[in-house]
């Protein structure tokens, strides 16, 4: 059986989570996150009302700021052409090796730390694509690299059992090697105006329902464009649907709602018929409240991103609020401590060793703000205090803006603005470099 069965709605989401965002997620039937910013107790509120959760890796690229990663490759892991390695400029990162039995066992070693432990149903596999695009000219080594990647997933299987694996584009190397290991694959840039009029995509459409069929293996759609009539056609080659315009970064809330008969708690529905002949007051009360949520049953339209017209508007306003006082405010306080207790903690525990080269980095960055705001402050009061953090805020979402707003133009530079799409064939959108210090600091390989 294959684990995303009867999953209809996902969203992709690499931020940070709030309590609204914990919240919100259990509305979809899968999400796909960065588990370095989650705790097991996080992920675990997600998965209350059965939301199913894939954790992203980068299987074919490394990235230079991943200096905890970097520090434990060898030579061999690095993928060489001509004695040089390839490098991406636009990612700042680096092909590597898939077949090299040293490189897969540090992958192994993430799902085990950042995905198993937890509690995560599955990995999320991006970058896979790099294997058609790289090797598709040089029929040994797209071999060798294609059965190092089955051999990693052979490994993940025996080690971890039945979890969720889906990698990100690779059609070719899907069709030929992966098909029998993987539980799905993602098709990003999947907008209406190309896939219609591409002979590529339509081909494409059907060799992807052909290995459905054959080897159980879900088909995953991103469009960045047209969102109607690019969910329709997804919806139409059975594929199942999500419709990204801000480069992952942002929680797109509220877009779908649970109906009655999935959410397990609305089957409290018998108050409706005893509150008419028992109690008069208390039914009042109840009944209001629930059908106020339940009533929300358009979520069968909801999946078609229409819904984002109705309901964003609610969403938005419960998101920017909590976020701002929860996580804003109070952490300001301990703004100081935090890169400390936060980041070396919760890697400590799951990475053991690994986390020392990657907290002694990153932590530089966040004490460089700290000295600015001491110098300006003689005696530490709470509305001095408050001025720092808003200061410190206002200066990282400056920079994370500013990130995102690169990545989306390198994105869709990437997928979307191509009138041919073929030029789009198999080439991975990296993950987004948002949040630097803060992601630098949580992250521990």
């Amino acid at each position: 059986m294959n684990p995303l069965d009867g999953v209809k709605n996902y969203q992709v989401y690499y931020g940070h989570p709030t309590a609204a965002i914990l919240k919100d997620m259990q509305n979809y039937d899968l999400v796909i996150i960065e588990p370095l910013h989650y705790t097991k107790a996080q992920v675990e509120q997600i998965k209350a009302r059965g939301t199913k959760v894939l954790g992203y890796i980068s299987v074919m690229e490394v990235a230079t700021w991943n200096t905890g990663l970097m520090s434990k490759l060898q030579s061999g892991d690095f993928f060489t052409r001509n004695g040089q390695r390839v490098h991406y400029s636009e990612w700042d990162s680096y092909l590597t090796n898939i077949a090299s039995p040293h490189f897969q066992g540090l992958l192994l070693t993430e799902i085990q730390n950042q995905v198993v432990a937890k509690g995560i149903d599955g990995v999320f596999m991006d970058t896979v694509g790099d294997i058609d695009n790289e090797h598709l000219n040089n029929p040994t080594v797209l071999k060798q690299q294609r059965d190092g990647l089955v051999n990693f997933l052979k490994q993940a299987r025996a080690r971890y059992g039945e979890i969720a694996m889906v990698q990100n584009w690779g059609f070719d190397t899907l069709e030929t090697s992966t098909a029998p290991y993987v539980d799905g694959i993602m098709w990003e840039s999947f907008n209406a105006d190309t896939i219609k009029s591409d002979a590529w995509s339509q081909n494409m459409i059907k060799k992807l329902q052909a290995v459905d069929a054959k080897h159980s293996v879900k088909t995953l759609t991103i469009s960045t464009r047209l969102s109607a009539d690019s969910h329709k056609l997804a919806k139409d080659s059975g594929f199942i649907h999500f419709h990204e315009a801000d480069a992952y970064v942002n929680w797109n809330a509220g877009l779908v709602t649970r109906t009655q008969d999935t959410a397990p708690a609305p089957v409290a529905v018998a108050p409706t018929t005893k509150p008419v002949t028992t109690t008069t007051t208390k039914p009042a009360t109840t009944t209001t409240t629930k059908p106020a949520t339940t009533t929300t049953t358009k979520p069968a339209e909801t999946t078609t991103t229409k819904p984002a017209a109705t309901t964003t508007t609610k969403p938005a306003a419960t998101t920017t609020t909590k976020p701002a006082t929860t996580t804003t405010t109070k952490p300001a306080t301990t703004t100081t401590t935090k890169p400390a207790t936060t980041t070396t903690t919760k890697p400590a525990a799951t990475t053991t060793a690994k986390p020392v080269t990657e907290t002694a980095t990153k932590p530089v960055t966040k004490p460089v703000s700290a000295p600015k705001a001491d110098a300006s402050t003689d005696k530490p009061t709470e509305s001095k205090q408050k001025a720092k953090a808003d200061w410190k805020q206002e200066k990282k979402d400056k920079k994370e803006k500013k990130k995102a707003k690169k990545h989306a133009k390198k994105h869709a530079a990437k997928h979307s603005s191509s009138n041919d799409h073929h030029a789009a064939k198999g080439n991975m959108c990296g993950k987004v470099k948002h949040k630097t210090a803060g992601f630098l600091n949580f992250f521990k390989f």
